[in-house]
């Protein structure tokens, strides 16, 4: 009898202590989602969001300026660590995009032009001669237009952090005078790899070369390249002016910047971060504008001393040599959308 209670004592303690251990367990869960619940309250986490920003330009891009004052921004508000990557660090701006679709928390910093692959009609921001007034990218990214370009995107997993940012004119970077097109008869210029900068270049009588940016100095030091079409806040830091005898401001493409990522990245971010990060993009896009043209002259005048020629040309038979691409290319009808949403 005695060994009876024994035994039945040690069953009953037994599953006191199974009882125990089921109750901890249930406990636990609760503890691991206390990260979810305090985003779902609305309170701001206190682990920083790890973001990287990359692009193809030295540090003395106003480019490169802008990311830097984004990094800025974004750490004094708490919420963000950025690392910036100059110089093709991370690869080209394809490179890096594709990246982020991957799900690294990266920012490239791409264009219109290369983005038209994504969503084509995107492309029409980039198309020569089209931007009368920069400023204009502004309104541009608050219309109906743009919105329902952004939706497109993230459809393809891409995220479109705003396109309002300017990095300067393009202009023919070579050893001869260009005064029309003519005179770019067979010279393989370096150019975009994208059909918006291809078709316009080979318009305007050149041969359109693509090729990553950190290839093209010693491409047209050892001959293989001709020269460039590329804005002056580029061509001043990568040192064209050693290699190169003139700038030809045929000004055909304003190169817009569009800061980029992987859509699901961004998502999985709160709210507050999400909205943080594009104010500030936009912002510093805004401000950035007013230092490139500052920047431009004194490049220009950088380059003068150095032995460069800058030259100022008549734009017209550009003009009307691209005027074809719109068609081959099918944004002639959305041109006049284009305009339209803009105010012009």
């Amino acid at each position: 009898m005695r060994r009876l209670k024994l035994v039945l004592l040690s069953v009953l303690v037994l599953g006191l202590l199974v009882g125990c251990g089921k109750s901890e367990k249930k406990e636990a869960p609760a503890e691991g989602n206390n990260k979810k619940q305090t985003e779902a309250k609305g309170e701001r986490s206190t682990e920083k969001i790890k973001v990287q920003i990359a692009n193809t330009q030295g540090e003395k891009d106003t480019q490169s300026i802008g990311m830097m004052e984004v990094k800025k921004e974004l750490e004094a508000t708490g919420m963000f660590e950025v690392q910036l990557f100059f110089s093709s660090a991370l690869g080209g701006t394809d490179d890096v995009l594709e990246q982020g679709l991957q799900g690294v928390p990266v920012v490239a910093m791409s264009d219109p032009g290369r983005l038209a692959s994504y969503v084509k009609d995107f492309g029409i921001i980039q198309m020569p001669y089209i931007l009368e007034n920069v400023d204009d990218l502004d309104k541009l990214v608050e219309t109906d237009l743009y919105k329902g370009w952004e939706k497109q995107f993230e459809e393809k997993g891409v995220k479109v952090i705003t396109a309002n940012w300017f990095n300067g004119p393009r202009n023919f970077v070579c050893n001869n005078e260009v005064n029309t097109p003519a005179d770019l008869a067979g010279k393989k210029i370096r150019t975009i790899g994208s059909d918006i900068f291809v078709e316009s270049i080979n318009a305007m009588g050149a041969i359109a070369t693509p090729m990553e940016w950190s290839e093209v100095y010693p491409s047209i030091q050892q001959g293989a390249l001709d020269g460039a079409e590329v804005q002056t806040p580029s061509a001043y830091p990568t040192r064209l002016y050693e290699i190169c005898k003139y700038v030809n401001k045929t000004e055909h493409f304003n190169l817009v910047t569009v800061p980029v990522m992987g859509a699901k990245v961004f998502n999985s971010w709160p709210k507050e971060a999400q909205e943080k990060f594009v104010e500030v993009f936009k912002k510093v896009g805004t401000e950035n504008r007013k230092i490139v043209d500052s920047t431009i002259k004194e490049y220009e005048e950088e380059m003068a001393k150095k032995g460069m020629v800058i030259r100022e040309i008549d734009k017209t038979p550009f003009k009307q040599a691209v005027e074809p691409v719109y068609e081959k290319l099918g944004y002639s009808q959305l041109r006049e959308e284009f305009k339209k949403a803009i105010g012009e």
